[in-house]
């Protein structure tokens, strides 16, 4: 008869509480199914692979989790990228299109997709997942004070978006 790992029946419990809305979290970056699912065990092994596993029921090894997601989807995002330089030729854009797209009712998950990366996953942490300002920071691998700097920037966006106008050109750098 097989024995279990010390600390087995801890991590199957803390998978249990966090499974769910990690996948959420990644599913939020990733709209293929397929690749949140490789993304989250990914999440899970590299999670499994820390110091921090031996200690799931740490209160810190939440937001530790959500840091090693943030990591992944990031690399995730980079390979795609990479992939996509290679597989499709540059489109062009008219100003005529570009206005026609901003003329249309903007959703919040279309204002949303127009922030940037690091921009959404900051104010899904913030809003969707309900961390504070500090864990946000530890997560993400920032500043405390740039986070909020960063999250007003991000909500600054958002809003002039969701409002129907355009961003200036300082603030689109931001």
């Amino acid at each position: 008869m097989e024995h279990p790992v010390p600390g087995e029946d801890a991590f199957a419990r803390f998978y249990e509480a966090t499974a769910a809305a990690i996948r959420a979290y990644i599913l939020r970056h990733c709209s293929d199914r397929d690749s949140a699912d490789d993304l989250l065990q990914t999440t899970y092994i590299k999670f499994l692979g820390s110091p921090m596993a031996s200690t799931p029921q740490a209160p810190q090894a939440r937001a530790y989790l959500y840091r090693i997601a943030s990591n992944v989807i990031a690399d995730h995002g980079r390979a795609l990228s990479r992939r996509k330089r290679f597989e499709t030729p540059k489109r062009e854009f008219t100003e005529a299109a570009s206005a026609a797209r901003f003329a249309d009712d903007i959703s919040l998950r279309d204002a949303l997709a127009t922030l940037s990366k690091r921009e959404q996953q900051m104010l899904w942490l913030l809003y969707g997942e309900g961390f504070a300002h500090a864990e946000v920071a530890r997560i993400m691998n920032l500043g405390r004070a740039s986070v909020r700097v960063l999250a007003f920037r991000a909500r600054k966006k958002l809003k002039a978006r969701l409002a129907g106008s355009h961003p200036t050109g300082s603030e689109v750098a931001e």
